[in-house]
């Protein structure tokens, strides 16, 4: 019996009733609205449109056959005028009081990306976490703080264990750096990713595309929209990713399906439903990386591959939003929405947990993993401007509501008592089984409700204010039936935010901030001592000054940011040892950050960034304070830069480079051993012409050897070497 099989013979079923789906959805329409719908603009939208044709999958400019409310459109070039995810209204950037990084279309086809993690390399102060094998992208570090808050259309995405989300049907990524608890609740105080996706066009186009790279990937991708009717109040978008992913990796590879169509309806020109829907289908190999043998790495090839060939882990991953965005009039809107999601991840995978003394034999147990998880979230907001006393102001008034219900079987064996040894030498794959003797089997259903306000001040026409404020109740029961026990927890939070904006240009501006955030202490930690109650969330404060300058009547950007963040209730591990945490730990990250994006001239686009960030443990039962926190290095920068011809008989050739420079980091939490500091550079080229689109990327031209992020010495994983892209797009 294979282990898929005997998985699904004693799977429990937590999907919800369509009854209650059907409640959920109402209640959505009639109260929740869509923080994804903080994609949403206030003002009527001239949308901004790149009118370039191919190959960068963004659409003709119009976001709709009306084009007048709902998402955020496409942005030209490399420099976004505005972002949603930092107030949820259309407010250009030098008028907010805190840092957006975004990465528009065009950067993602310019880097042959094929997952959204790609353009992290370029984006300052982000830095790689424990990515679980490959089977995720849901943990990364902003500004020195650890996080896996990543949504889409401002939805939480890390509910459960959905596979990395793919590049095909996203338009721009957003990082928001700073406390996001005002708008977004439980969240962690460094800042959190949000990805807005591709939207139905009035223009007809069929777009195609391949992808193939030197690591044996091969990829296909259409990207398709237009109007369904005559009066164009009809439209969609679709887009469908499929293909096979190699790997430098011995025996590593994985296979994905992406179907992602969307439907909008301009019922009135004040009134439009929107429906999108994503199906992900992923299979990859289990992958933990390398070893560090006595704190060394290097020791072993990157390549050498130390679990089992073969054994897949296969995960689904399916969501429907639903918004509709009302037009009261020219000052007041309202958006509704509801999210739903439902996933899988079942598969087998050998892991190493110890080594011997001759330091080349290492213990491994066996790893059955059977997850599943069911997401509604419901939101509801109200935004409108209004003047009192001479004073302007734009209101957010919002309400959300959410229900997680997620199952956990997780199965393995005792390498102490079966060692599934391999030799990391000279190994010797294909061994007998061991037995499962270690089971686990955990229920957990979690509930929020909150409630959030947000007010934009304009005093004068050069000082502007920001205030808001969000409630949140939160109650969690987790019930572990191996071994058996139960917790419940409910928790009240409020968190503020303030920020002041002085500009005395128009194209310069002075920002201050301060916000905070909550995050529950929540899982199998909290179930193991319920005897003593359930954890303290962790709580964060985050400070933060800057100034913003648009140079070139707007074209180029660049900031200038000095922060500090602090947190409470941090989980560390207990020091007798026992394997279950304590929240008593501290940490505080502090540094500056310095960004450039956008045009220097109409040939030359680029994005740049320098981050200093000193993360260290403040509080903690057996580290000392100072201690630097894993995987964020001190330095950390990037330059991303390419020259496009205009006109002449090379017009359409691009030609550019990249550099990315990381400093040396913690490679574990007690410090035990280091990752290098290092250097990579990155090589494009395209061409455009008519219809067509023709690019070839060279990733670490220099095939540096170098390791992008560990969780301890038996999990440490190794960046890419030297990898050739080529891809190819057409347009109808």
């Amino acid at each position: 019996m294979t282990v898929r099989t005997s998985l699904n013979a004693i799977d429990v079923s937590i999907r919800r009733p369509p009854w209650m789906l059907a409640a959920l959805l109402c209640a959505g329409l009639h109260g929740p609205e869509a923080r994804a719908q903080e994609s949403v603009t206030l003002e009527e939208l001239a949308v901004e449109g790149d009118g370039r044709g191919v190959g960068n999958g963004a659409s003709d400019g119009r976001t709709s056959a009306a084009g007048t409310i709902g998402l955020i459109g496409p942005t030209p070039g490399y420099r976004a005028d505005r972002a949603v995810s930092s107030t949820k209204t259309d407010t250009p950037q030098r008028d907010v009081p805190q840092i957006v990084t975004v990465a528009p279309r065009e950067v993602i086809t310019d880097l042959a990306a094929t997952r959204v993690d790609r353009v992290f390399n370029y984006t300052p102060g982000v830095a790689q976490q424990n990515n679980f094998g490959g089977l995720s992208v849901f943990s990364y570090a902003i500004r020195g703080v650890p996080t896996s808050e990543i949504y889409k259309n401002g939805f939480p995405l890390n509910r459960g264990t959905p596979p990395p989300p793919d590049a095909q049907n996203v338009e721009r990524v957003e990082v928001l750096k700073g406390p996001g608890g005002g708008l977004f609740g439980r969240s962690d105080p460094g800042g959190l990713v949000n990805i807005i996706t591709k939207q139905p066009t009035a223009e007809r186009f069929v777009e195609m595309g391949g992808l193939w790279d030197s690591f044996g990937q091969f990829r296909g991708t259409v990207d398709a929209g237009g109007a369904l009717n005559e009066e164009g109040t009809l439209a969609y978008r679709f887009n469908l990713a499929a293909g096979r992913q190699g790997s430098f990796r011995d025996f590593v590879d994985s296979d994905r399906l992406l179907v992602a169509p969307v439907l909008s309806w301009q019922i009135t020109p004040d009134t439009r439903i929107t429906v999108e829907t994503e199906f992900l289908r992923n299979r990859i190999v289990f992958d933990r990386g390398v070893i560090a043998i006595n704190g060394r790495l290097g020791l072993l090839p990157i390549s050498r591959f130390l679990g089992e060939p073969g054994q897949s882990t296969y995960q689904t991953n399916n969501t429907m939003q639903v918004r509709v965005d009302h037009r009261f009039n020219a000052d007041w809107q309202m958006r509704l929405a509801t999210h739903f999601n439902t996933g899988t991840l079942e598969g087998e995978s050998a892991e190493i947990r110890a080594i011997a003394a001759d330091n080349r034999t290492v213990s491994r147990d066996r790893n059955v993993r059977d997850y599943r998880w069911d997401t509604a979230i419901g939101q509801a907001e109200v935004v409108g401007r209004f003047d009192t006393a001479g004073i302007g102001h734009t209101m957010l008034l919002g309400f959300e509501r959410e229900s997680t219900d997620s199952r956990v079987l997780y199965l393995r064996s005792n390498f102490r008592t079966s060692p599934y040894a391999i030799d990391i030498d000279d190994p010797r794959y294909g061994q007998p089984l061991p037995p499962i003797t270690i089971p686990r089997n955990n229920l957990e259903r979690i509930t929020n409700t909150a409630l959030y306000a947000q007010d934009q001040i304009s005093l004068t026409a050069e000082w502007k204010a920001l205030l808001g404020v969000r409630f949140d109740f939160f109650e969690q029961s987790f019930r572990e039936r191996i071994p058996r026990s139960q917790v419940d927890q409910t928790y009240f939070a409020a968190t503020p935010r303030a920020g002041l904006v002085y500009q005395p240009l128009p194209e310069f501006s002075l920002y201050a901030n301060v916000g905070t955030s909550f995050r529950p202490n929540i899982g199998p930690d909290a179930a193991a001592v319920a005897a003593s109650g359930p954890f303290a969330p962790e709580t964060g404060i985050g400070y933060e000054v800057g100034a913003k300058l648009d140079l070139y009547g707007g074209a180029l950007a660049l900031t200038s940011t000095a922060f500090r963040i602090e947190r409470q209730n941090v989980l560390t591990p207990e020091a007798n040892g026992s394997g279950f945490s304590v929240a008593v730990g501290g940490a505080r990250s502090q540094g500056f950050e310095l960004t450039a994006a956008g045009q220097i001239t109409p040939e030359i686009k680029l994005l740049a960034g320098y981050v200093y960030a000193e993360a260290v443990v403040t509080e903690d039962p057996t580290l000392p304070a100072g201690t630097p926190l894993i995987n964020v290095p001190r330095h950390s920068g990037s330059l991303l830069a390419v020259h496009e011809v205009q006109a002449g008989p090379w017009k359409g050739l691009g030609l550019g480079g990249g550099v990315r420079g990381v400093g040396e980091r913690a490679a574990d939490a007690v410090n035990s051993f280091s990752l290098p500091a290092y250097i990579a550079v990155d090589a494009l080229a395209y061409y455009r012409y008519e219809n067509f689109r023709f690019g070839l990327n060279i990733e670490n031209v220099f095939d540096t050897e170098y390791y992008e992020s560990s969780l301890n010495r038996f999990r440490v994983y190794p960046g890419a070497p030297r990898r050739f892209t080529g891809t190819m797009t057409v347009r109808f």
